[in-house]
Formats: C-alpha cells, sequence, structure tokens
C-alpha cells in the first residue's frame, strides 16, 4: 500500500469523523445516517481498531454503535417512514422483524402514542401476533421435549420434494424405531409444524407410539426472511445429512428458492454426477456402524450365555 493511499483513506476517516461528530449534537433523526457512518468506518478499520476509534476519536460506547448501526441496517431503506422519532422508539421498533415492524407501525400511531404505551403495545402484539414470535423461537430452547403424535402438523407439500420412504427401507426403519425407540428428536415450530422428522412421525403413527422427541425451532433471522421463507429454507437444509448425495439436491432447491441459480445448477450437477459415489461411501459407513452393532449384541449375548452356565453350575 503506498503513502498516497495511505493519506487519501487517512483524509477520508477524518472527514467520517468530523461528520460523526456534527450528527452526534443532532436529533435522533440523525441515527440512520450516524449508524451508516459508523459501519463505514467500521468496515474501513483493520480488526479490532473499531473500539479505539470509538473511544478516542469520538467518545462514544460500544453498546451505542452497535446500537445504531442495527437502527441503520433496519430503517436505513425506508428512513422516510420514521422519521422524526425518538431514539428509544427506534430501538424497540427494531426489536421486531421487518415484517412485523410494518403491520405495528400500520396498526400504530407510532408518533404520537408515548413510549412507555408503545413498549406495552408492542408486547401485546408479540403476545398476539401470528408471526414470528409465536412460531420461531428467537432464543434457543436446549430441552427436549416428548409431543403427542396425533398433534404434530406436516411441513406443507412435504412431499412434493422428499418422497416418503418406501418398502424395504421403511420396514427397515419401523424395526430400528420399534427397537431402539426414536433416538433423533424432530424439529418443530411452536405452532407444532414438522421441519425435520416426517418419516419418524410417521412410524410412531404406525408403530402406535403416542409421544415423540422434539426440539423447537429457532433462528436469529439475520437475512430478514418472511416466516415462510425461513422455515421453507430451513425445511430444505435440515432434512438431509451432509454424508448423503441428497444433501445436494436439497442445496439446490435452496439457492434456486434464495440464492444463486448458478449455484443451484452446480449442486444439481454435483448431486446427479457424484450422487453414486458420496452414497457409496455413506454406505460403506453404515455397514460399519451394523458391523459394530452386530459385534456388541454378539458380545453381550456370549456374556449372557457365560453368566446363565455359571449360574447354572452355583445352583
Amino acid at each position: 500500500m503506498n503513502n498516497e493511499i495511505i493519506v487519501k483513506q487517512e483524509n477520508e476517516l477524518e472527514v467520517m469523523t468530523k461528520e460523526f461528530l456534527h450528527l452526534k449534537n443532532e436529533t435522533a433523526n440523525n441515527m440512520i445516517r450516524m449508524g451508516k457512518i459508523l459501519i463505514k468506518v467500521k468496515d474501513s478499520l483493520p480488526h479490532g481498531k473499531f473500539g479505539e476509534w470509538l473511544e478516542n476519536e469520538v467518545d462514544f460506547s460500544q453498546r451505542s454503535a452497535n446500537q445504531f448501526m442495527k437502527i441503520a441496517r433496519e430503517f436505513g431503506s425506508n428512513s422516510q417512514a420514521i422519521s422524526n422519532l425518538e431514539s428509544t422508539k427506534l430501538y424497540l421498533l427494531a426489536e421486531l422483524p421487518a415484517d412485523d415492524r410494518e403491520n405495528f407501525m400500520n396498526e400504530n400511531d407510532v408518533k404520537n402514542i408515548s413510549t412507555r404505551e408503545m413498549k406495552q403495545k408492542i408486547k401485546d402484539y408479540k403476545k398476539n401476533s401470528n408471526g414470528f414470535w409465536n412460531i420461531v423461537d428467537k432464543i434457543r430452547d436446549a430441552n427436549k421435549y416428548n409431543i403427542p403424535v396425533d398433534e404434530l402438523k406436516p411441513f406443507p407439500n412435504n412431499t412434493d420434494y422428499f418422497p416418503d420412504m418406501k418398502r424395504r427401507n421403511y420396514i427397515d426403519f419401523l424395526e430400528s424405531i420399534e427397537q431402539y425407540g426414536v433416538l433423533n428428536p424432530i424439529l418443530i415450530t411452536r405452532d407444532n409444524t414438522i421441519i425435520s422428522g416426517h418419516q419418524r412421525v410417521r412410524a410412531c403413527k404406525d408403530l402406535g407410539i403416542e409421544t415423540i422427541p422434539a426440539f423447537y425451532f429457532y433462528s436469529e433471522n439475520k437475512n430478514n426472511y418472511s416466516l415462510n421463507d425461513l422455515l421453507l429454507h430451513e425445511f430444505f437444509i435440515s432434512n438431509f445429512h451432509t454424508r448423503t448425495s441428497i444433501f445436494w439436491l436439497a442445496s439446490a432447491w435452496d439457492e434456486f428458492y434464495f440464492g444463486d441459480k448458478e449455484k443451484s445448477l452446480e449442486h444439481m450437477d454435483k448431486f446427479v454426477n457424484e450422487g453414486a459415489a458420496i452414497d457409496k461411501k455413506f454406505d460403506d459407513w453404515m455397514e460399519g456402524i451394523r458391523q459394530k452393532i452386530d459385534k456388541l449384541e454378539a458380545e453381550n449375548n456370549n456374556l449372557t450365555k457365560e453368566n446363565d452356565t455359571k449360574m447354572s453350575k452355583s445352583c
């Protein structure tokens, strides 16, 4: 990096520093502009230097900087809708996902209600909303729950993407669950929609098993997906194991809907051209696991016979 580039960067940083200090002394209407500057400064500085710049150059806390940058990201493309709002109200609105925020602002006069009223209204909205807050957890719940299988709902059109297991594969699957139970909990939403685990639920119903272990799905939704898109995204990815070629098919679907069409084709090519080799490795791995299980069962049976023999001799 030559001196001319360094001087240019230093000059740009100095300009942004002065502009930020000017905006800091104005009203909360400039929070978005300040947040955008903070984002640019953070991106322009080496790792770990942003905190020093905040402290030494603009006397601004890391916590406030994070809040302002969040405001800029959340409202930067629609600043007119929240112009002249108090900073506290911006913080409150930023807690809502984009779809819920728009609905809330359409239903409430956010400019004229008090901050206290707004807090209560947002609390009530979260409680009554049919959006993210009732369906998706924002923070992971590590507890495992036993859910009645009759209360579970299939993911919409799930068999259009992933057909049910058939014939011998399903019979083996049933026998495994009958013998060992459901070892891997399914993944569901708070309204009991299945994201991953349709075949396990199907098997439980066929075997007369009334409850099934489950985890609740959670997401920070950093990409601001709508609820339907977020669930569809998770549905594609979580239903396949990375050891199988089907993972690439899932990735192809996911990219087709949400990402890069070229990547979608690349993943589809990998599924078509390398699928057999990938699945062969997976089958070999599974066969190794089966052999280990058979060996352990044989050793256990031999040990049981030895104990029975000893018991009979001692009688």
